[in-house]
């Protein structure tokens, strides 16, 4: 009775193993594109690199998965007929007054949770980690999965402040003019392509 028992647990574990199938994610072919923004209404955007990751799809959901962002690729596409502000711009990103990219090289998310909206859309919660602190962030995400590849889609909005990210921050900085100001919340547009 006892073998029969534990056969039948083996054989539940492993059909579950096997419904879970991992994705590894292409790093050439993903990509995660920033836009910020002052309050008087300028803005500018660029991208990052993917460095590498991986996601979890059971009998075609999205279960989880982790993403990691290589942050000394940050590049500004804006700017490009003015090469000299382009890289100080870059620089100052780059710089302690924002991400610290030198002592925080890679930031990171964690799938902690998802709500199923349809076949092909979902709810995502997870742990945002940069400039070596963490925070919980939720936003919707679209998907496909075909022949062995994944693909997902989904647009970030991001509080910087808590992450300590406050400078320009009318909310930390009261003395700060309108055309100073930079909002709080900046925008990330994810593109992920994973391959079984």
């Amino acid at each position: 009775m006892m073998k029969f028992v534990l056969g039948a647990l083996v054989f539940v574990v492993a059909g579950a193993v096997h419904a879970a199938d991992v994705y590894k994610i292409d790093a050439k072919a993903s990509s995660v594109a920033w836009k910020g923004s002052k309050k008087m209404g300028s803005s500018h955007h660029g991208g990052i690199s993917v460095k590498d990751g991986d996601v979890t799809f059971n009998k075609g959901q999205l279960t989880g998965g982790n993403v990691v962002v290589d942050m000394t690729t940050v590049t500004n596409e804006d700017l490009k007929d003015s090469p000299d502000y382009q890289k100080k711009l870059v620089g100052h990103l780059s710089s302690d007054d924002f991400f610290s990219v030198t002592k925080f090289p890679t930031a990171t998310f964690k799938i902690t949770n998802v709500t199923a909206k349809s076949k092909t859309e979902a709810v995502v919660k997870g742990e945002l980690t940069m400039i070596g602190k963490t925070n919980p962030i939720e936003f919707p995400v679209k998907f496909t999965v075909d022949k062995g590849v994944a693909t997902g889609e989904a647009l970030v909005k991001i509080d910087r402040t808590k992450w300590g990210l406050k400078y320009g921050s009318g909310n930390f900085f009261k003395e700060l003019a309108g055309d100073k100001i930079i909002n709080d919340e900046f925008e990330l547009n994810l593109k992920l392509v994973a391959k079984k």
